[in-house]
């Protein structure tokens, strides 16, 4: 019986431990996230500063296509212990997707700043952090679901110590 409450406590200090390094590692993505979002917001900014309020703005956006976006989300389930767990891929569309899609700066002209082509940038790289911390987080939810299964097995060895 020792050695199984042992076990059971090893197992829970070391998903408590990869839960610890998930939730660091969630922290810093997030923040991440954050300074491309606001270096996108103050390159936007800048564009608007240098080219005028008129013309960068939501009126130059089409109101009569539809607007398709220029990534693919991929969702596929990691199959672990009878539970499927989410991971997120995003990449760019296939050179050949893509000439059929308008690139959104050709909205503002044919010669936009280059703050709003970094400004762009900076949003794309936020799209992509933003499926990383997802991931982390489905990683974080399956971590939760293991710790309150060892906590109720190492309850019920604690509580009945002649069932092993």
């Amino acid at each position: 019986m020792k050695n199984n409450i042992i076990d059971v406590c090893e197992r829970l200090d070391n998903l408590l431990l990869q839960s610890l390094e998930l939730m660091e590692e969630k922290v810093v993505t997030t923040i991440h996230l954050e300074n491309h979002l606001r270096d996108g917001h103050l390159e936007m900014a800048k564009a608007r500063y240098i080219q005028g309020k008129e013309s960068v703005g939501m009126l130059q956006v089409p109101q009569d296509t539809t607007i398709t976006s220029l990534f693919n989300l991929e969702t596929s389930y990691l199959e672990e212990n009878d539970e499927a767990t989410p991971r997120f891929s995003i990449n760019l569309k296939d050179k050949e997707a893509m000439r059929e899609i308008q690139d959104p700066l050709k909205w503002f002209g044919v010669l936009v700043p280059q703050s709003l082509k970094t400004a762009q940038k900076r949003f794309q790289e936020s799209v992509y952090l933003s499926a990383k911390i997802s991931d982390i987080g489905s990683d974080l939810n399956v971590i939760a679901k293991n710790v309150e299964t060892l906590k109720e097995v190492k309850n019920k060895l604690l509580t009945h110590p002649d069932n092993e």
